[in-house]
């Protein structure tokens, strides 16, 4: 996946009010520095799977405790985390079965 996706979770987090800029959104929401994204551009490389898993699993623990608030706009920030946690258990998949399927890495 490449950072397109980041960016999106990114733009995502920072229009709901849950991040206030790039340089938060990677402290907090990617355990990386703030450069992160910055970093990812200049060396064309994609963000690791442990970055996409920080994220994901954030995304569903707040999306599971704010499931309890009968509160219509938590609700609203539940279905948008859920769906953002979907895109980076996708990218988490794609990039495993990359893996598992480069005939040198898996070759007996």
């Amino acid at each position: 996946m490449s950072i397109t996706l980041i960016e999106h979770l990114r733009d995502e987090l920072i229009q709901s009010g849950a991040a206030e800029n790039t340089p938060e959104f990677c402290r907090c929401w990617l355990g990386r520095s703030e450069g992160y994204i910055r970093t990812l551009r200049y060396h064309q490389i994609n963000p690791s799977v442990e970055t996409l898993a920080v994220c994901s699993n954030k995304l569903g623990y707040y999306a599971d405790w704010l499931r309890a608030s009968d509160s219509a706009e938590h609700q609203t920030w539940v279905d948008r985390f859920v769906h953002l946690k979907s895109l980076c258990d996708e990218a988490i998949a794609h990039q495993a079965e990359a893996v598992w399927r480069a005939p040198k890495r898996m070759s007996v």
